[in-house]
């Protein structure tokens, strides 16, 4: 019996220890983020899709259902940090022939992933990208996030 427990130690500080890389940012997204000021309640319904690359860094794509019902979609490159904490910086427009919606502006986020192991979620901030970085007319807002349930997982 001793030599079972002796045994089952070390296999469960393996599992324990195989969680933390389970739970990453990598994945899809869904939420909303606000328009109009970080106090703004206008909210617009948003999805964000990320995978992992090398040193920490994620490639993904956001897509944005703007009022008129249309979708805006733009790539974008980032880094998480070892506080959990997510830096994103849209960088190209992902549109094709059929979505002339194109963006006014640039988006960089500040997210704060919480990697709950049963209601993972991210949430933070976004702004307008610009050499002004202390500009009155800097667009703002807010974003929430959780992750998309995989069916029949």
């Amino acid at each position: 019996m001793n030599a079972r427990k002796f045994l089952l130690i070390p296999l469960l500080l393996l599992l324990v220890c195989q969680l933390p890389a389970q739970l990453t940012p990598e994945g899809v997204w869904d939420g909303f983020m606000t328009v109009g000021g970080i106090y703004s309640d206008q909210r617009l319904p948003m999805q964000l899709y990320l995978t992992a690359k090398e040193n920490n860094t994620y490639e993904g794509r956001t897509y944005v259902q703007l009022p008129d019902g249309s979708t805006l979609r733009m790539d974008l490159v980032g880094k998480i940090f070892r506080d959990q904490s997510i830096e994103l910086t849209e960088v190209a427009f992902a549109g094709d022939a059929l979505n002339d919606v194109m963006p006014e502006f640039n988006r960089q986020y500040q997210i704060v992933f919480k990697a709950d192991l049963w209601n993972p979620k991210m949430y933070g901030y976004w702004q307008e990208k610009t050499s002004e970085t202390f500009g009155a007319r800097r667009r703002r807002g807010k974003m929430t996030l959780k992750r998309r349930k995989v069916k029949g997982a």
